[in-house]
């Protein structure tokens, strides 16, 4: 499909850009694909500082299934979660599994 089974990439381009991962498995400053781990990462199933996917674990994650500091979508697991089922310190769903904060 043109797509590398694995794709690591750190630095800078010859323009300047910071280089982006594109691959089945992703890893690096910037990550695309099925496996995506990095500071900006965006797949199936995505691990970063920024994180969006179907699956997705970071500090500000946007998913199906969501977890970290700032945790947003249908199933949201974070310090603050927002979601329709959610459970962390300060949420805001419409089914909370747990929270510490009412």
């Amino acid at each position: 499909m043109g797509a590398p089974l694995v794709h690591v990439a750190f630095g800078h381009d010859a323009a300047g850009r910071a280089r982006t991962a594109r691959g089945v498995v992703a890893i690096g400053q910037r990550a695309v694909g099925g496996v995506a781990i990095g500071i900006l990462a965006a797949g199936l199933v995505s691990f970063g500082v920024v994180s969006v996917g179907a699956f997705s674990l970071g500090v500000v994650s946007v998913a199906l299934v969501a977890g970290g500091a700032n945790a947003f979508g249908p199933l949201a697991i974070g310090v603050v979660a927002v979601g329709y089922e959610v459970g962390g310190v300060a949420t805001l769903g419409w089914k909370v599994l747990f929270s510490v904060a009412g």
